[in-house]
């Protein structure tokens, strides 16, 4: 599972990351944006889907 946060999100980031690590081939990923990433910042989430194998 994918975990994408924005850097600049009012969301806990630390927090994010532990969910990610306690899921079997968890992986968190921070990219530039706010609490909607893939609004903010449409290019850094779909490079953040495709590093992961998604898409």
């Amino acid at each position: 599972m994918l975990v994408v946060g924005g850097a600049r999100s009012h969301i806990d980031q630390q927090q994010l990351a532990r969910m990610a690590r306690r899921i079997p081939g968890g992986q968190y990923v921070s990219v530039d944006a706010g609490h909607l990433v893939h609004g903010d910042n449409p290019e850094a989430f779909l490079a953040a889907l495709r590093d992961f194998g998604v898409g």
